[in-house]
């Protein structure tokens, strides 16, 4: 048995697909997946529904899916209707520029039984995950900590926005015994020397593990039993 986790897939199943074969995911292994299932790839919704079906895959929920979360009813009310979907400022913010319409549609094409499950999942939701491997301890969260990034800070009295929102740095754990992985910002922003790979902060106590596939560059899975590095090439343009 091996746990793993992979970060932003922003609908490549394709590529996560790949990742399954290639790190051969079986029944026996867990899989994490650091937030952003949804938006910006084609996908989003076929891939959602994949690890739906799993109970060895565990969704931690980041920006893209709480925007869809936040909207699915507007959605499934328009498509009840027969009607337009109203547009809220927020709701055509998520839409028209941070890749929303890619799950939206695919969304509205569902049969309606099909659509209430994904939004029934949706609202199990989990902000971050502790774990403990082999005496080693983990913290799994999308975007990391913000402003709350301090030593002594309890993760219960983080606010979400905080956990799923903010751009943090290469080196920002205030834990000395926590092991942080986190996703949200592709690493190639961090530098070119971090480009398509897994980014380690100095001191070795935190992955950046989105590797920006949805932008041509590379899905990044990591192994946290023994922290073995793997990756597919992605299908997109590369931005």
């Amino acid at each position: 048995m091996s746990t793993y986790a992979i970060s932003d897939l922003h609908g490549c199943l394709h590529e996560f697909d790949e990742m399954l074969e290639r790190i051969a995911f079986s029944s026996y292994d867990e899989m994490y997946i650091v937030g952003d299932v949804c938006d910006r790839g084609s996908d989003s919704i076929a891939l959602l529904q994949k690890i739906m079906k799993h109970d060895n895959m565990h969704l931690i929920f980041g920006n893209h899916d709480i925007w869809f979360h936040r909207h699915i009813q507007t959605l499934i009310d328009a498509k009840r209707e027969g009607s337009e979907v109203p547009l809220s400022d927020d709701l055509r913010l998520w839409l028209d520029c941070n890749g929303g319409f890619a799950t939206a549609d695919a969304f509205m094409e569902l049969d309606y039984p099909d659509c209430y499950d994904i939004k029934l999942y949706l609202e199990n939701q989990v902000f971050y995950k502790e774990l403990t491997l082999l005496g080693r301890k983990f913290l799994l969260v999308h975007a990391g900590l913000g402003s709350y990034c301090h030593k002594g800070v309890r993760l219960s009295a983080v606010p979400v926005s905080e956990l799923i929102w903010p751009h943090i740095g290469l080196d920002d754990n205030p834990f000395d015994d926590v092991t942080m992985i986190v996703g949200h910002l592709p690493t190639f922003l961090y530098g070119p020397e971090y480009d398509g790979i897994i980014a380690h902060g100095k001191k070795k106590s935190i992955l950046h593990i989105d590797c920006g596939c949805v932008f041509g560059h590379s899905l990044g899975c990591v192994r946290l039993d023994d922290m073995a590095e793997f990756y597919v090439p992605s299908r997109h343009r590369r931005l």
